[in-house]
């Protein structure tokens, strides 16, 4: 397992946007399915008249700033 000391997780997190993506569209380990699971919690959400969402997830809030703008 190779986990990054705080240096290298301040330094990955200035791509972590980029990483996500890229990982996403290659369908690789960590982020393969993030878009599509995103959209299936909003999807969900929005079948709600009233959602109470907490996102604890770790990461930029992708998902936190769209929900917020309803």
């Amino acid at each position: 397992m190779n986990l990054l000391d705080k240096e290298g997780f301040d330094l990955w997190a200035n791509e972590y946007d980029k990483a996500v993506g890229i990982s996403d569209e290659e369908k690789t380990y960590p982020f393969a399915g993030y878009k599509e699971v995103l959209g299936i919690i909003y999807q969900e959400v929005m079948k709600k008249d009233i959602a109470d969402v907490l996102d604890i997830g770790f990461g930029t809030g992708t998902l936190t700033t769209k929900l917020s703008r309803l």
